[in-house]
């Protein structure tokens, strides 16, 4: 018989991240779940980690050669899943309270969702400090009615912060690396599927840590414009007000100097798709530079980010 929830884990070295996500999993309170880790790691460190740690415990180990890279490492994980739900746990994420997989169950059952997220212990690794990663109930409502916002500001958070059912037949898209969990949010809100959101922070993620895709695409130039345009272009036909989005690519092409139409094919060559609309952008780019910057200075504050709150692009 399945168990009720597959736990994905895609792993890459760090036994002692792992450690700690493995643990948190070991002292849950609901414990009808399978173990899945597809690793990575091109020696058998994690695999001897992970038998010695699991020594009591049942798990399926895949190592993969050569490595796969995230997001397939992701999906290689879900594609072995025989369980109703999908929890991927990332290595470097665990579970902040013993309850936390038990509440997520009973949850997203009792709402009879498909997709279910919770609040996040956000831990910055270098500066060992945390904040809560949480949404207003507004907020909430808004991403319900108006999917296409993810697209501005993932206010879901990290994939580890998910479950949602098998059924549903969800996979990252391999062509991004950055956008990889916003693109599957959406794949799931624009099928009108029922979405639940726990007010409580039960997966902790870290940020800043050794070896993390986050810090290697957060601030790369061409990842970050590749990837926008590319998720434009897939969801160009659920666009009915292109008007955020332009001032959005202002905001990104100013950000990254992007100097002419030639530069951004040169990025992004199915960018002529939208060529109209990319073009008129890139001629705006210099005009209102000034507060083109005092904007960019707020919406990124501290102050816009814990007081004000305001929403650039809503």
């Amino acid at each position: 018989m399945s168990a009720l929830v597959s736990i994905c884990i895609p792993a890459f070295e760090q036994t002692e991240l792992l450690e700690k996500c493995l643990e948190s999993i070991l002292i849950q309170d609901f414990t009808d779940f399978e173990i899945i880790i597809s690793d990575d790691t091109q020696n058998d460190s994690i695999e001897k980690f992970v038998a010695q740690l699991l020594s009591n415990r049942a798990y399926r180990y895949y190592r993969n050669t050569p490595a796969l890279g995230t997001p397939k490492n992701w999906n290689a994980a879900i594609e072995k899943a025989n369980g109703r739900y999908i929890k991927i746990m990332h290595h470097d994420d665990f579970f902040t309270q013993s309850y936390s997989l038990k509440n997520m169950v009973n949850c997203i059952e009792n709402q009879n969702a498909d997709f279910l997220f919770c609040q996040t212990d956000v831990w910055h690794f270098q500066s060992d400090t945390h904040y809560i990663h949480n949404i207003s109930d507004r907020d909430f409502k808004r991403i319900q009615q108006s999917p296409l916002l993810l697209y501005f500001k993932n206010s879901i958070g990290a994939p580890s912060t998910t479950i949602y059912k098998n059924t549903i037949g969800l996979r990252y898209d391999e062509n991004f690396k950055w956008l990889v969990d916003v693109d599957l949010y959406l794949q799931f809100l624009n099928q009108s599927k029922h979405i639940a959101y726990l007010k409580e922070p039960l997966i902790c993620t870290i940020h800043g840590a050794e070896n993390q895709v986050t810090g290697q695409v957060e601030k790369n130039k061409i990842i970050q414009i590749k990837e926008h345009v590319l998720l434009f272009n897939k969801l160009f036909h659920q666009i009915k007000n292109l008007k955020p989005f332009a001032e959005f690519f202002d905001y990104l092409f100013f950000e990254y100097r992007i100097a002419s139409f030639q530069e951004l094919q040169s990025i992004v060559q199915n960018v002529q798709q939208h060529e109209a609309f990319f073009k008129n952008i890139i001629e705006q780019l210099n005009r209102g530079r000034k507060w083109k910057y005092f904007k960019k200075r707020f919406f990124e504050s501290r102050y816009n980010n814990y007081i004000f709150k305001f929403e650039q692009y809503i």
